[in-house]
């Protein structure tokens, strides 16, 4: 008789704004590629943008109501009529729906810590918890250094798909592109690269690729239009994942400013294709990345940004010498199947 596969069912918002999307996804193809588990997911909000990578008979739909007595019962009833064995979820929220659920039916609860959020709420949580992972190391120092939770904590950085995001060669072209991809909203502080061209030659443009929330677009327009820099800021809107090595092969530098970061694929996605980051310090995961230049900076100030740029621009060997740290750095210590190494290890571990 065939043994039974141990049931993983990761857990999401949804896959149209969830930011994890394109880390859970590839996680489950690799893990499925081994056919060790049966893998489902399940998504609360935009039943529409389920990608077809999800299959319709792997797919489970949440009706919350918003009640967490309600909710999780409702989850666990779930849990039991899938059989699953580790619910891992990618949920951004402190809500204790899936770890009630899971202590009550005797599922492994894993989530993977994101952002750097923290309340008692979390506290709870991460109590009821079987495991948790992280992708940020000063969460270690931050969340868990209670030795309750410091014994069920992992450090998981991301990984990107090397076989995707590769360098490419260098293309000719009379601008120097600077670039952030990520969607148009405050946090990822867009306007402030605006305001660091002023200062910068002219032959130095910026691209912007993301979704747009309409009053931070709006705000970055006037930015635009005060400086008259209707020439050199061009919005490219939303693209998909796919598409991002296309876009990244036509860049010179990738700057990221936002306000607070977990550990940003953004910027590996860059780094693997052998483009220099500048990133501000939006929570000590860049930082992390960056250490000792491998590949980009760290910049503290708008007055930083703009020398930093500056010496990436007219310093050509600086710059060809972090092209390559670039690269190395990914390759070393952030490729995907490391990612998903680590988690098969953990899947393993916890059905033991």
């Amino acid at each position: 008789m065939e043994k039974t596969k141990p049931k993983i069912l990761f857990t999401i918002p949804n896959f149209k704004t969830a930011g994890s999307q394109f880390v859970l996804l590839a996680i489950m193809r690799g893990i499925k590629e081994t056919s060790r588990y049966k893998v489902f997911v399940a998504v609360e909000n935009n039943y529409d943008c389920i990608p077809e990578a999800v299959s319709e008979n792997d797919c489970i739909f949440l009706n919350y109501e918003g009640k967490t007595i309600k909710d999780t019962f409702y989850l666990l009833g779930l849990l039991k009529k899938y059989r699953i064995d580790i619910l891992h979820s990618w949920d951004y929220k402190s809500s204790l729906v899936e770890a009630l659920a899971c202590r009550l039916s005797g599922t492994k609860y894993l989530y993977t810590k994101k952002n750097n959020s923290w309340s008692k709420r979390w506290v709870f949580k991460s109590i009821l918890s079987s495991h948790i992972a992280y992708d940020n190391p000063e969460m270690e120092e931050r969340f868990f250094k209670n030795w309750l939770l410091k014994s069920k904590t992992s450090f998981i950085p991301h990984g990107v798909d090397l076989n995707l995001f590769l360098p490419q060669n260098s293309r000719e072209r009379n601008t120097f592109n600077i670039c952030c991809i990520g969607n148009i909203v405050a946090n990822k502080n867009q306007g402030q690269i605006i305001e660091a061209l002023v200062e910068l030659p002219k032959s130095i443009h910026l691209n912007l690729y993301g979704r747009e929330d309409n009053d931070y677009r709006h705000y970055l327009n006037e930015l635009v239009s005060k400086h008259r820099l209707e020439n050199r800021v061009h919005f490219w809107g939303y693209i998909k994942n796919s598409e991002i090595p296309q876009v990244l092969s036509n860049q010179d530098v990738f700057v990221l400013a936002s306000r607070q970061e977990g550990l940003p694929v953004s910027i590996l996605e860059a780094l693997a294709s052998g483009i220099p980051v500048l990133s501000s310090d939006s929570g000590g995961g860049a930082r992390y990345i960056l250490h000792n230049g491998n590949g980009g900076y760290i910049f503290n100030s708008s007055e930083d940004l703009v020398a930093k740029i500056n010496n990436l621009y007219s310093d050509k060997i600086l710059y060809e010498e972090l092209k390559l740290k670039a690269v190395e750095n990914v390759r070393s210590r952030f490729s995907l199947q490391m990612e998903i190494n680590a988690y098969k290890d953990l899947y393993l571990k916890l059905i033991k």
